[in-house]
């Protein structure tokens, strides 16, 4: 873009591209108040550095991508661009999408409404990055090259679409909640698309890129499975109501500060309330079926089974949710209102900031102000206390472990249990010549930990005697200078020669 084409471009769209630079620059520095990265991250880093085709939770690619990133960049700072590097892609992507429905100042502010949705702030600046942030540019990028695909039929289109579908269902298994109401779209407005190669194309490219995923999944029973049985079972028979009902209160919770500055709008600038008349059916029928399938299922799976259904899971669907409040219910968007829903947008901002940022800068919770070295120390010297041998091996909660293994000096060996499948980094033999600790805050979590970093020991779960040691934790801000404390459960594995 060279000087001539930014000064001739509209007003509008250079305000737009500044709200893209002041999120990317807010929702990067606000994780830096953390000691530590995230959880997620820090587990993505983990599963990434294994280099397996897939890990107990998710497919690999989010894990890959947070892996390399920190591993060439060596700074929580990386993490934190590359988190909102995809939401600002999925942003343009939404833009993209919103001008083949809307005019242009629409499609602008169909995207800066979606400051107020806050897994694009809150969630991605307190979580970091992991499998869900990147459907945050997938999904918007899918459905914008499926709908050029509908209109178009171009061959370069269909390739992408099928890279994208491949690559996101590399990502996570969410996908797929976007490709059925595709299909079911396309089968209803678009059936010749069935009868054509380039289909079939995209839909090769698509199951190659996740075909050696799928060959991981046949090898190991589909273990990932087996996460999502835990986190849906948990059933009662009051659950079946309570369940879907908290899912969507929750739905609303993360989109309620967009259909506020929605609704100020409308009421400030004397904006009636009524649905369009002369809408255009396919467009109409290809944003519902898209934005509220996974809404439907999701509710039905907690009716139908009683589970409990996380409301992250459907929050990375709500991309269209400015497209559709503008389509669905038209309005004039003159100057004076153009301005308000930007300024209203950014006062969204500030106050979401300053709320994490506080909470960020005040809480003594080990999950962000994990105090590394202090743990390192006092690990080292119960080691050194019974071994000559420096501490290499570390495992137990991922939480606890996790960032000490990232963030130490030397940088111990995490051991983890993978759940059947091998560590690649990990010797077994080396492992029992060496030995390790375990640590959790949980007593419990260290023993089954101890029973499967080594089974050559045949340890027996009451038998085994744990110790333990008083963790402090301190805000950000050192005030006040309340600490906060935690009882750390310890076990050694011992070397064996």
């Amino acid at each position: 873009m060279n000087l001539d084409t930014l000064k001739e471009m509209p007003k509008e769209r250079k305000l737009f591209y500044i709200f893209l630079v002041v999120h990317f620059i807010i929702w990067t520095s606000v994780g830096l108040l953390r000691a530590v990265l995230p959880a997620d991250s820090l587990e993505g880093i983990y599963w990434g550095s294994l280099l397996d085709l897939g890990n107990p939770k998710h497919p690999p690619l989010a894990g890959w991508i947070t892996y390399f990133v920190y591993h060439i960049f060596k700074s929580d700072f990386s993490i934190y661009c590359l988190s909102q590097l995809f939401v600002i892609g999925g942003f343009i992507y939404t833009y993209k999408l919103a001008k083949c429905f809307l005019d242009e100042n629409k499609a602008i502010l169909s995207v800066v409404l979606l400051e107020g949705c806050w897994i694009y702030s809150y969630v991605t600046g307190y979580y970091g990055f992991n499998p869900d942030v990147f459907l945050l540019l997938a999904l918007p990028a899918i459905t914008y090259y499926f709908y050029k695909c509908m209109q178009d039929n171009r061959a370069s289109d269909w390739i992408i679409l099928g890279v994208l579908v491949g690559l996101s269902c590399l990502d996570k298994y969410q996908t797929i909640l976007l490709v059925i109401p595709m299909a079911i779209w396309a089968g209803i407005f678009r059936p010749q698309v069935y009868k054509n190669k380039l289909f079939y194309i995209a839909f090769s490219i698509a199951t190659l890129i996740f075909l050696p995923h799928l060959l991981w999944l046949i090898k190991y029973d589909f273990l990932p499975l087996l996460y999502y049985d835990g986190e849906l079972h948990r059933i009662n028979g009051f659950n079946h109501f309570t369940s879907p009902m908290s899912y969507l209160g929750m739905q609303i919770v993360c989109i309620i500060g967009t259909l506020a500055i929605y609704g100020f709008y409308r009421i400030i600038f004397d904006r009636k309330f009524e649905f369009a008349k002369d809408y255009d059916k396919e467009k109409f029928w290809f944003l519902i079926l898209l934005s509220f399938f996974s809404l439907v299922i999701h509710s039905l799976i907690g009716i139908i089974c009683g589970s409990d259904i996380r409301p992250r899971w459907g929050y990375v669907f709500w991309y269209m949710l400015g497209i559709m409040l503008f389509y669905f219910f038209p309005s004039k968007i003159d100057k004076d209102s153009f301005k308000f829903i930007f300024k209203s947008s950014y006062a969204v901002m500030l106050i979401i900031f300053i709320s994490m940022g506080t909470m960020l800068a005040v809480e003594k919770n080990y999950r962000s102000r994990y105090p590394v070295a202090k743990t390192w120390g006092i690990l080292q010297n119960i080691w050194a206390k019974e071994y000559k041998t420096p501490l290499k091996y570390i495992g137990g909660d991922s939480e606890w472990s996790f960032p000490v293994s990232i963030y130490a000096d030397s940088h111990p060996i995490n051991i983890m249990d993978t759940y059947g499948y091998k560590n690649p980094w990990i010797d077994e033999e080396d492992l029992k010549k060496n030995g390790a600790i375990i640590i959790d805050k949980w007593d419990e979590g260290v023993k089954y930990a101890a029973i499967k970093a080594a089974p050559y020991l045949n340890l027996k779960f009451d038998e085994i005697e744990l110790k333990e040691f008083y963790l402090t934790v301190q805000n950000a801000i050192k005030f006040p200078k309340e600490e906060r404390g935690y009882t750390v459960y310890y076990y050694i594995i011992p070397p064996i020669k």
